[in-house]
C-alpha cells in the first residue's frame, strides 16, 4: 500500500503564495479568503446573471431604510479593467463618537459590498465597517484581480485564492489570508488542509504551544508520538508534530500537523498551517483510521514534501539549461 501512495498521481494547487501537490482525485474546497479586513468569496457565474443580480442590489439598497430610518444607500462606483468589471456599493452609513483624551472625536463608518465580475467568475468584496479611505484603496485592489482557473499556477507575482490571482503591489499588514480543505473518496475519514495568513504575531511556536496542552498532559497515554521536532520544507522553516491516538470510543486515528516558523512583516513567511487527520466519522464522531502508520506517514511525506513557494519566474527546463552551456 505505501509503494502505492508513493506512486499516486498528483495535481498542484496554489494556495496564497504556495504550491502544494495533493492526489489527483482529492476533493478540494475553498475557505473564503480575506485582505485588508475584506472578506473574499468567489464562484461560478453567468455574465447575464451577474449584471441583473447588480441591478436587483443597486434598487433594493435605494428603498431599504437604516436602523435611523435614512435610505440605506449611501454611493456607488463603477469599476472597469480590461474584462473585469463590476460596481462598490456604499450603504448603511453609521456615526461613531468617541471621546480621546477628553475630546469628542466623531467618525463615520459605512458598510461596503463590492462585486466584479471577470472570465465567468464573480468575486464579492464584503465589510460591515469601513472607512471613505478604505474604499479608495478597495478600488486599487478590486483592479489588480485576475481570472485564475482552478489548475493554472500563475508566473505573476500575487496571491492566489479561489478562482483569482490578487497580483502586486500587496504587503504584509493587509493581512491575506486563505485555505483549502482537502478529502479523499478512497479514504472519506481522511481530512487534510492548508492555511496561510501573512502579517501576524508569531507568538509561541507549535512546539512551544504543545508542551503545554492541557489534555495531552492530562491523557498523556492516549498520544503516541510518532515524530516530532523542526522540519524545513523546501526552504520554509517549520515544526511538526505526528501522532497515533488512541480516542474515549476505543478508536484509533493519526493526527499529523506542520506549522511554518513565520515572520510577521514578510508575505513570504506566513503563518502556514497543515494538518492531516484520520478517523473522522459522522460529524463529531470518532472511528477507526483507515489508513495504518506506515500508509498516513507516507502520505503525509507525499503532500507536505511538496509545499513549496510558488515561483514568479519561468522556470528553464532541463534541455534549455543544456542548449545554454
Amino acid at each position: 500500500m505505501t509503494n502505492a501512495i508513493q506512486a499516486m498521481p498528483m495535481k498542484t494547487l496554489c494556495i496564497g503564495r504556495f504550491l502544494l501537490d495533493v492526489p489527483q482525485k482529492a476533493v478540494v474546497s475553498h475557505r473564503r479568503s480575506s485582505l485588508a479586513g475584506w472578506d473574499i468569496s468567489s464562484w461560478k457565474e453567468a455574465e447575464t446573471q451577474f449584471d441583473m443580480v447588480q441591478e436587483e442590489a443597486l434598487v433594493s439598497l435605494k428603498t431599504q431604510r437604516n436602523s435611523q430610518g435614512e435610505i440605506s444607500f449611501d454611493s456607488v462606483r463603477d469599476i472597469r479593467q480590461g474584462d473585469l468589471h463590476g460596481r462598490i456599493l456604499v450603504f448603511d452609513r453609521k456615526r461613531l463618537e468617541r471621546y480621546v483624551d477628553d475630546a469628542k472625536k466623531v467618525e463615520y463608518f459605512v458598510s461596503v459590498r463590492a462585486r466584479v465580475h471577470s472570465q465567468g467568475n464573480t468575486y464579492e468584496f464584503y465589510s460591515e465597517i469601513a472607512t471613505d479611505k478604505e474604499i479608495d484603496e478597495l478600488e486599487k485592489i478590486l483592479k489588480q484581480i485576475t481570472w485564475r482557473a482552478e489548475n493554472h499556477i500563475p508566473e505573476q507575482a500575487g496571491f492566489c485564492f479561489n478562482g483569482g490571482l490578487l497580483g502586486e503591489p500587496l504587503s504584509a499588514n493587509q493581512a491575506e489570508f486563505t485555505g483549502v480543505f482537502i478529502g479523499l473518496e478512497s479514504n472519506p475519514d481522511v481530512a487534510i488542509s492548508l492555511h496561510s495568513l501573512a502579517g501576524i504575531d508569531p507568538g509561541k511556536t507549535l512546539l512551544q504551544r504543545d508542551a503545554a496542552n492541557g489534555i495531552k498532559l492530562q491523557y498523556f497515554s492516549r498520544f503516541h508520538t510518532l515524530r516530532e521536532g523542526s522540519r524545513s520544507l523546501n526552504g520554509i522553516a517549520g515544526e511538526e508534530i505526528l501522532e497515533r491516538v488512541d480516542e474515549p470510543n476505543g478508536s484509533t486515528l493519526q493526527s499529523f500537523i506542520w506549522e511554518s516558523l513565520s515572520k510577521k512583516d514578510d508575505v513570504y513567511l506566513p503563518n502556514l498551517i497543515l494538518e492531516f487527520s484520520t478517523g473522522h466519522g459522522k460529524p463529531g464522531g470518532r472511528v477507526n483510521s483507515s489508513m495504518s502508520d506506515a500508509e498516513a506517514l507516507a502520505l503525509w511525506e507525499k503532500i507536505s514534501g511538496s509545499l513549496r513557494r510558488r515561483p514568479v519566474q519561468p522556470v528553464e527546463t532541463a534541455s534549455a539549461v543544456q542548449k545554454g552551456t
